[in-house]
């Protein structure tokens, strides 16, 4: 095999391709934190009751199988996860590159949800439009703006005014009256 028929060898093109984790690393992680929630639904159901009273099932009995089910599986998952072979448990679950891309939406979706709050839905939601049309699509930021602000407008009539469906406000619309 030739040379340039071979992928780059640059900086990005190796970084990219480098394992951001494992497979097995991973499995163990979500194994670990399902078995913290069905321990803490079966700590709770067993707080409220989870025995079988006079009149039945008391109101923990079910949560706390469904958490008991939970660790079981978990549990399973996780042996799975230790025991398999070497070559397909440190097989990479993600590369460097590709957790790049879903950092590229999860980051700015997080700064939206915090912006929420703070703004309210509509004007968050027509600054993370924009944003991310001029950032992630490359358009102009005129069509960017336009944009941002036409699809916040639009759910503003539909949700506020059509639907009467009140959803989280900030100071610009508390200015504006509702």
């Amino acid at each position: 095999m030739s040379s340039s028929s071979a992928p780059p060898s640059g900086e990005d093109g190796a970084r990219d391709e480098r394992a951001a984790a494992s497979t097995r690393t991973l499995e163990t992680i979500v194994a670990l934190g399902f078995i913290a929630l069905g321990s803490l639904i079966m700590w709770d159901s067993a707080r409220i009751g989870a025995g079988w009273g006079t009149d039945g099932p008391q109101s923990g009995y079910f949560p706390f199988y469904v958490g008991l089910l939970m660790n079981v599986a978990s549990v399973a998952n996780l042996w799975r996860a230790w025991r398999s072979p070497a070559d397909e448990a440190g097989a990479p679950f993600v590369t460097r590159g590709q957790l790049r891309l879903v950092l590229t939406v999860l980051l700015p979706l997080g700064v939206y949800l915090a912006l929420l709050h703070l703004i309210g839905l509509y004007l968050a939601s027509a600054l993370f439009i924009a944003v991310f049309m001029r950032w992630q699509g490359c358009f102009g930021y005129l069509k960017s703006v336009l944009t941002g602000i036409g699809v916040a407008v639009v759910l503003f009539a539909m949700f506020e005014i059509w639907f009467k469906v009140p959803l989280i406000k900030g100071p610009l619309e508390a200015a504006l009256g509702y």
